[in-house]
């Protein structure tokens, strides 16, 4: 990658990229937490599935070089807006991968 922000893409997500979202929604905070097998995080927890089920709408994905880097979930109950999990994969953390996924959620916010 020749720069942080340069590569990366972000558009909605759809079906398809559910496996592989979830996928870097439980090595991500496995690794961040320091769990000995990052892919067991959250068992049978459905946290990606359920949110992008919720509101596929607002759900978003990130692309760097062609392969699904990222996700994030916009939310709101009543009046309170809310995002997460914002998730990349750990080989692209301090890449500005997270900060690209958070402009369609900020976008989302002020409509």
């Amino acid at each position: 990658m020749t720069s942080s922000t340069d590569a990366v893409s972000v558009r909605p997500m759809v079906r398809a990229d559910l496996d592989d979202a979830d996928d870097i929604f439980r090595t991500a905070f496995g690794t961040f937490l320091g769990l000995p097998d990052p892919s067991t995080t959250f068992g049978s927890a459905e946290l990606v599935r359920t949110r992008w089920a919720a509101r596929p709408d607002a759900a978003f994905a990130a692309v760097v070089d062609g392969r699904l880097a990222g996700s994030n979930f916009a939310a709101h109950w009543g009046s309170v807006g809310y995002f997460g999990p914002l998730t990349v994969r750990p080989d692209l953390w301090d890449r500005g991968v997270g900060r690209h996924l958070m402009d369609p959620i900020m976008d989302r916010f002020a409509t």
